[in-house]
């Protein structure tokens, strides 16, 4: 189910452990999140394809880090030039998160 448009997607990538944790967010209006699924669905990208389904999701520091790179190829390809800040924005979380000494994770909540 897409996002709705007036809802907001948040995700947030923590480092640290379940207990004793530090994160960073970036909120994105629901129907730009539809945007970006869409054409990560289009330049079959596998990570923001399978997003596409009812979350929340819970992203490892893998997946954190193919996230930053799948919405790097969104950039890449000039498709959502009005959305270039959110992709920005995510692909900088994902890589906190991916970059993380120790335990990190992303996730993903919203419509």
């Amino acid at each position: 189910m897409p996002p709705e448009q007036d809802e907001t997607v948040e995700l947030r990538a923590f480092r640290g452990s379940r207990r004793a944790s530090v994160y960073r967010s970036h909120a994105v209006s629901g129907a730009a999140f539809a945007r970006i699924l869409e054409s990560g669905a289009s330049y079959e990208l596998a990570l923001l394809a399978s997003l596409g389904r009812t979350g929340p999701h819970e992203l490892d520091k893998e997946s954190a880090r193919q996230l930053a790179a799948e919405a790097n190829e969104i950039r890449k390809s000039g498709e959502l030039l009005d959305l270039d800040g959110d992709l920005v924005a995510i692909a900088e979380l994902a890589r906190w998160c991916a970059r993380a000494p120790a335990r990190s994770w992303m996730t993903i909540e919203g419509p």
